[in-house]
Formats: structure tokens, sequence, C-alpha cells
């Protein structure tokens, strides 16, 4: 097609529909870089657009945010696909993820790229909030990136937690109960969960299943994808550097400079994802039999501080004051820009780091603690 034609067909299309204010979606969650005026005509509005100075955000090495991005995205493709074969009833559940391994064509690798994506995601975002905290970005006007970071990753924390209890093998059941006991453990916030699920009584009914398969691939993706969103509205909004002048690179050397960057750690992240999917698969037990413990269970990796907290003050600390001190540690983590005060110097910042130095020296021993106990 000649240039020409080309440029009727987008006119044809800028004419009847707003392609700009579509394309800025793209913005909205990071995959392109610079803002477009949705009143403009397409054409105008991105020639504007690359003649602005690129952000900070948007510039090697700082594209762990469009991963993230591309990640949720992977997850939700993939965990789509796996659905169109998944029967959520404790009866057909083990037997329909058997199939999707053994049966489907790319099933298998669809199902460990799924998991695997799950564990990575998890990990960039505990990354990307280290880094924030490193270089003091939740402080104003920036407390909102914090809080929407924070909150992005509890959600995906939860999401991988219903996720992991899906295929009704034994190990992933009793973990997930090894976990809801945990949950249950923390005031308030436990119960609202074993409302959730359908527990009542019991941990662990027959409505457990079908409400973690409607947070999985509903709810809890909903909320991600608009956390995402309100995240990088506020990027947007502040920014991620505090010296002004940082982002000079403009115009297609801008854009080609991001597409290359984020082509190549795209590239290394699926191959990545691929060579443990094929070389790291995760294991496909048993069906699970609920009035059979499976000796050694153990909750997931990242509650494995919580439960070693919880088994080490067994003995002289009762388990609602231990869960109470669990829900503490984790409304301060969200809540930790407005916890934060300017004023005090460097005394006040070393004693800052100090303590989130002995924070994470904590939780890493607890949770060497937990598996240990487990």
């Amino acid at each position: 097609m000649s240039e020409p034609e080309k440029k009727s067909w987008l006119d044809w299309w800028s004419r009847r529909l707003n392609v700009a204010e579509i394309f800025s979606l793209l913005t909205s969650y990071g995959l392109f870089y610079a803002e477009l005026d949705g009143r403009k005509p397409f054409r105008e509005a991105l020639a504007e657009a690359l003649e602005k100075p690129a952000p900070s955000y948007g510039r090697w090495p700082r594209v762990l945010g469009l991963v993230v991005v591309v990640l949720l995205g992977l997850e939700i493709v993939t965990g789509g696909l796996l659905a169109l074969y998944y029967l959520p009833t404790p009866q057909a559940a083990h037997a329909s993820v058997g199939s999707i391994l053994r049966d489907v064509q790319f099933g298998r690798l669809i199902h460990q790229v799924h998991f695997w994506g799950a564990q990575a995601l998890i990990a960039l975002l505990v990354l990307r909030l280290a880094r924030f905290f490193v270089q003091r970005l939740y402080r104003a006007p920036r407390e909102l990136v914090w809080v929407f970071g924070a909150l992005l990753l509890l959600v995906c924390l939860h999401s991988d937690l219903t996720g992991r209890f899906l295929p009704w093998t034994d190990s992933a059941y009793w973990s997930s109960v090894r976990a809801l006991e945990i949950v249950g453990a923390v005031p308030l916030y436990g119960s609202v969960v074993h409302f959730l699920i359908g527990g009542g009584g019991a941990l662990v009914s027959e409505l457990t299943l079908i409400r973690f398969y409607v947070l999985h691939v509903a709810v809890l993706p909903m909320l991600a994808v608009a956390l995402v969103y309100l995240h990088f509205s506020t990027v947007r909004r502040v920014g991620l550097s505090e010296v002004g002048d940082e982002a000079s690179l403009r115009g297609r050397d801008a854009l080609r400079d991001h597409l290359v960057n984020l082509g190549i750690v795209l590239a290394m992240l699926f191959g990545l994802l691929g060579s443990l999917a094929v070389l790291a698969p995760e294991s496909f037990g048993g069906a699970a039999d609920p009035w059979s413990t499976v000796p050694g269970a153990r909750p997931p990796w990242y509650l494995l501080a919580p439960f070693g907290l919880l088994e080490l003050t067994s003995g002289f600390v009762p388990r609602p004051l231990a869960g109470a001190l669990l829900f503490l540690v984790f409304t301060a983590f969200v809540a930790l820009p407005f916890l934060h005060r300017p004023a005090g110097g460097e005394r006040r910042r070393i004693l800052s780091v100090a303590i989130a130095a002995g924070a994470v020296l904590a939780w890493v021993l607890l949770t060497l603690y937990g598996a240990r106990v487990a």
C-alpha cells in the first residue's frame, strides 16, 4: 500500500473515530511513553507527543513498570486460554487440568508459562517497590505511586493464592488450607476472606473452589487492571525523577530507543519464562483428598514469613494478637508515605533505612523458620 493510501485510510478512521483518544489507552498503561491530546486529529496529536521529551519512566533502565503491564496481560491471555477447558467443580477440576496438560495442544506449555508468569510478576512488583523505597519515591507528591503499587502487589498475591487452589491437587489443596489458617488469624480481614470463599464454620467448603475461581478469573484481574491504570496515571502526573532535565531525548529517536529497550527486555523475559516452563515445570500431583492431610504441606512461599511468626509466637502470644500484628504490618506497608516525616534531616533518614533493613532481615529469617517448621 502506498503512503497516500495509508494516509487516506488513517484519515478516514480519524474522521469517524477518535483514534488519538483510543491510542492514549497505551499511555495509560505505560506502553507508549507520551500522552496524546485526544481533542486533535491522530497525526497531529502523535507528532506533537513525539516532540515532547521522553519521561524518565519510559527510558532505559526504568522499564520495570512496562514489563509488569506486559506480564499482567500475558497472565490474562494464558489464563483465558486455560479457562476454556477448566471445570471449576471438586468432581471435575483435577481431571480437567490433567486433560489440559495431556490432551490440549500446547496446553502444558501455556499452563507452565501462566504459573511462572505469576511468580515473575510478583518478583518484579517487589523489585519495583524496593526501588521506590531506596530512591524515596514515596515522598510527596508521589504518595499514590507507592500506595497503588503496594495495593497491586497485594492483589497479585491474592490472585496467585486463589490460582494455586484451582488444580485441586493434594499439595494445592493443603497448601491453600495452611494459607487460609494464616488468613484466619488476622482480625477482620480473615473474617471477610472466609465469608467471601464460603468457608463458614469449616475452613474449606464446597463453595470454596468456585468462589476462588470467580475471584481468580474475574474480580482480582479487574482490580489489578484498575490499579495499573491508576498507578500509571499518577506516574504521568508527577513523574518518577527528581531531576528536571534528565529526560532530554525526544522525537523519533526517543520512540526508537523506547521500543528497542522494551523489545530487548521482553525478549529476555519470554525466553526466561519459556526456559522455566520447560526446565522447571510445576508438578501436577494426585487429586485432593480433604480427609487425608498431606505430610509437610506448607503455605505459598510469600506466606512463609507470616506462618513462621505465628508458629514462633504460638507458645506465649495469643493467635489473634499475632494476627493483629500482621494486619498492622501490612497496613503500615501500604500507608508508608503517610507515616513518613520529612523533617529530621540525615539522622532520621538513617533511622528509616535501619528500620527498613531490620524489617527485611526479620522477614527473611521468619521465612526460613517457616520453611523449616512447615
